[in-house]
């Protein structure tokens, strides 16, 4: 699909269309709500006018992989201050304004900390520019993905410390800025039309990205699959993988579902027994009968390799 060049009107001043505030977070575990680092930078006609960073105490475990990731850990946050206490400047600077993150990770971070500490969601419309990566450059980053560095090195933005909550968040506005140019827009018109965006303002749910339509005379054209949990690839790259194979992505889990891959689950969203409701779906489906094959990411990678799409 070819991106359209939308004839917006030029921003003469500081005014909603062309104002947004890209943000990172970092967690300290598994548990979104965990958060150890943020980052924030605010652009105004397309220029940086304003960055906040801080270290954030999680009051909760270090993982070695997240430390291995972003290389803080509890000693570097010993003197931080906790998330309730920095939510003040936060809220300044996200509350009712357009919000951008490279994927859906740093919202759902918010909406659990929000929910872990008992305080208000923020209030703003939160944009996923991951599809904007996909709406703005549909070719280019197809076959490897969308992945912030990778994106980066592409558009010649530089990133030379990832996984940094500033740095990310500085990166991932620049991507969003280069989106701009590429489609003649301004920041809002990306909130009110692209895929992903927030239905409206203080409503924190996105709407749910139209799959990718399924490959007629694909190999497995007429099945349909379920992802639940985080994969190895961007869940958008699975989802396109997939309808090459003539699969056809759904949101829920149902007896006309063929296929459901589990990827890494969120420890705090799921129950008792480690299952995500998709995945308890199935196996309920199962027990009565329906045949539901279900598989994790390796064993999906698995079936695209065997018909030629990994």
């Amino acid at each position: 699909m070819t991106f359209k060049r939308w004839p917006w009107r030029r921003a003469t001043k500081v005014d909603v269309m062309a104002r947004f505030v890209a943000v990172d977070v970092e967690t300290a575990n598994s548990r979104r709500a965990s958060i150890c680092q943020i980052g924030l930078v605010v652009y105004e006609n397309r220029k940086i006018v304003d960055e906040w960073t801080t270290l954030v105490n999680p009051e909760d475990e270090f993982n070695v992989i997240n430390v291995g990731i972003h290389g803080i850990g509890r000693r570097a946050v010993a003197s931080a201050p906790t998330l309730p206490e920095v939510m003040g400047e936060v809220r300044k600077r996200l509350d009712g304004s357009c919000v951008a993150s490279y994927g859906d990770f740093d919202r759902s971070a918010f909406l659990q900390a929000a929910a872990r500490y008992n305080f208000p969601a923020l209030d703003g419309q939160w944009l996923d520019l991951q599809h904007v990566v996909k709406q703005a450059w549909p070719a280019e980053f197809t076959a490897g993905g969308w992945a912030l560095k990778k994106v980066c090195a592409q558009l010649g933005i530089g990133l030379s410390n990832h996984h940094d909550a500033l740095a990310d968040a500085r990166a991932a506005g620049q991507v969003f800025v280069k989106a701009q140019e590429n489609t003649n827009t301004w920041a809002r018109d990306w909130f009110d039309m692209v895929r992903g965006a927030i239905a409206g303002a203080g409503d924190m749910r996105p709407q749910k990205a139209s799959a990718p339509e399924a490959n007629p005379t694909g190999a497995l054209a007429g099945f349909r699959i379920v992802f639940t949990g985080e994969l190895s690839m961007p869940r958008g790259v699975a989802e396109a993988k997939a309808a090459a194979l003539g699969l056809r992505s759904c949101s829920s889990v149902s007896k006309k579902t063929n296929i459901v891959v589990v990827g890494e689950q969120d420890l705090s969203l799921v129950g008792a027994d480690g299952m995500s409701t998709k995945q308890r779906k199935a196996a309920q489906l199962n027990t009565a009968g329906a045949n539901i094959r279900v598989m994790d990411g390796a064993q999906f990678e698995a079936l695209l390799r065997q018909h030629g799409h990994l």
